[in-house]
């Protein structure tokens, strides 16, 4: 029997709200499965970022490429049993970091199970979509409309930067000194 999500998804100029029907599946095992590239979403509605509050289509029955997927959530919702996963649990290194995609910017934890060498992350993940947990993700069509969650799906295509979060700004020395 399918189990019915909430979830919340930004592309770069909007936010999509609406429930997807998954078997047996988490929202981030969906995501990264590749044997369907696209996203049913019922009873959805769709808002510019510019303008969240404001409702600008309704739909019962909507697709999307999870190709054009940004970012996506579960917003807060009641307990939902949740799959059971195939695989056995591996501890991670946990690390600060900082993350540009189009239309926004996000930090958080990103966990690996290594050292942090993004490059090799990025080529060698063989997910499409990175969990982040502990998340911000500001807006540039709106930076009074901040998400916070405590987990968060990016799309790795979608990064156009990503960086270790320094705890401190380095002091910048003049050159010659």
């Amino acid at each position: 029997m399918p189990t019915t999500y909430q979830v919340v998804i930004l592309t770069a100029r909007h936010s999509i709200s609406g429930e997807t029907q998954l078997q047996d599946q988490r929202l981030s095992d969906f995501l990264n499965d590749r044997r369907d590239t696209s996203m049913r979403l019922l009873n959805t509605q769709v808002a510019r970022l510019d303008e969240p509050s404001k409702i600008i289509q309704r739909n019962a029955e909507a697709v999307i490429l999870k190709s054009m997927v940004g970012v996506a959530f579960e917003p807060p919702q009641k307990a939902i049993p949740t799959a059971k996963r195939l695989y056995g649990y591996v501890r991670k290194q946990q690390y600060d970091v900082f993350l540009v995609l189009e239309g926004m910017e996000v930090h958080g934890i990103l966990h690996t199970a290594g050292e942090l060498d993004l490059r090799r992350f990025l080529a060698a993940s063989s997910d499409s979509f990175l969990p982040i947990t502990h998340a911000t993700v500001y807006l540039d069509a709106n930076d009074h409309y901040v998400v916070e969650q405590d987990a968060i799906l990016v799309n790795a295509r979608a990064i156009r930067y990503i960086a270790p979060k320094e705890t401190a700004p380095h002091p910048v020395t003049p050159s010659g000194e």
